[in-house]
């Protein structure tokens, strides 16, 4: 199958549109449109209807999904000859980031750029070849990978710590030795996604759907206190020697056992520029 086709068939999907597709890809509109009538037939059936909107039909939506995956793992195929090769050797090293990990890559050095995606958009940069070094956080069993790692990297464990509760220190839960997540499915947790120890991620690990409170989009530790300190729902955090600030109260979480993990993953083989830069990213927190 032509991989130009299916580039076609997801840029027209992505954009909307026939014209800003081959502008983008730097084809005629015929072309792309030649392109998807052959992928329609294919298929056997319409991918894309065209009015009143170009907009992917029920089979075109399931076809674009493997599309994106064959994509995917022909530019992972392009990136890992490059590595194997050596080619490029002298170029800037790509970095991504989930957004609490931001700020543990060292600045200067042979660094090109770092892109801020979540785990799983920083997993599949890494894979695709757009990032040469990921730095992840999540949260997971102890001794469980976190989500996105392969066979063919190399990770590095740059901090573990046990998690607790972050909830406001005359919440009535505030003086427990432990808490059994189970029991708390019930109260409310700050709609995160973004943070480190993100409620989606911690809802994920634990296999347990969480109520959620109020919503919030950004990273700051500094926001996710106030939320909490103000009642708007309870968060996970990593049980470290630092205290919370005023009111508020960390209490382990006792059940399950979990842990918040910061990683940094490589391929193997890695250039030794991209070896320096992943072993340069540390942190004592």
């Amino acid at each position: 199958m032509d991989t130009r086709a299916l580039l076609s068939l997801v840029t027209v999907a992505d954009t909307g549109s026939f014209s800003r597709a081959a502008a983008g890809l730097g084809f005629t509109q015929s072309a792309v449109s030649q392109h998807i009538a052959g992928l329609e037939k294919t298929a056997g059936t319409p991918l894309l209807t065209r009015r009143p909107a170009v907009a992917p039909t029920s089979a075109g939506r399931e076809f674009l999904r493997h599309a994106r995956q064959i994509l995917a793992h022909e530019q992972a195929a392009r990136a890992a000859v490059v590595r194997v090769t050596g080619r490029d050797a002298d170029r800037p090293v790509s970095v991504t980031v989930t957004p609490a990990t931001e700020h543990l890559v060292p600045v200067g050095g042979p660094l090109a750029a770092v892109v801020v995606h979540d785990a799983a958009g920083a997993a599949a940069a890494l894979t695709s070849g757009g990032a040469e070094v990921a730095v992840v956080d999540g949260i997971a069993a102890p001794g469980d990978p976190l989500p996105g790692s392969e066979a063919d990297m190399l990770v590095r464990i740059v901090a573990e710590a046990p998690v607790g509760v972050l909830l406001p220190a005359d919440h009535p839960l505030a003086g427990r030795p432990g808490l059994d997540l189970a029991d708390l499915t019930d109260a409310r947790w700050l709609d995160s996604t973004r943070t480190r120890c993100a409620t989606s991620d911690l809802s994920a690990a634990a296999r347990l759907r969480l109520h959620r409170g109020v919503a919030y989009s950004g990273s700051s530790a500094a926001v996710v206190a106030s939320l909490v300190r103000a009642g708007h729902g309870l968060h996970a955090t990593p049980l470290t020697e630092a205290a919370p600030g005023d009111g508020l109260a960390v209490v382990p979480l006792t059940a399950p056992g979990l842990v918040h993990r910061v990683e940094v993953r490589t391929h193997v083989p890695a250039r030794p520029a991209v070896l320096a830069m992943a072993d340069a990213v540390r942190t004592t927190s």
